[in-house]
């Protein structure tokens, strides 16, 4: 695997500037967390914040097979739609 820890945090830190712009967020803004404490992805919500949780080992591994989007991009676009279905209920 020649993805480095430090190319897959770039690309995570990326898509959440990304995330925050294109959803306006100000109050709960997305950011980010690199643990083992998840298998692949997880996110966590507080009243001040939106956290991706990613396994780094998982991440280089979709970094490196080319899944990033769907894997962990699609991550955020996915919370925004439950979000969507749920609040319609």
């Amino acid at each position: 695997m020649t993805t480095t820890l430090g190319t897959a945090e770039e690309s995570v830190a990326t898509l959440i500037e990304r995330a925050n712009r294109m959803h306006g967020e100000t109050v709960a803004s997305w950011t980010y967390e690199l643990t083992a404490d998840v298998d692949n992805i997880g996110v966590a919500v507080s009243d001040t914040a939106k956290t991706l949780r990613v396994n780094p080992c998982w991440l280089r591994f979709v970094l490196a097979s080319g899944d990033f989007t769907v894997c962990v991009a699609d991550e955020i676009e996915a919370w925004y739609l439950i979000q969507a279905l749920t609040q319609g209920i």
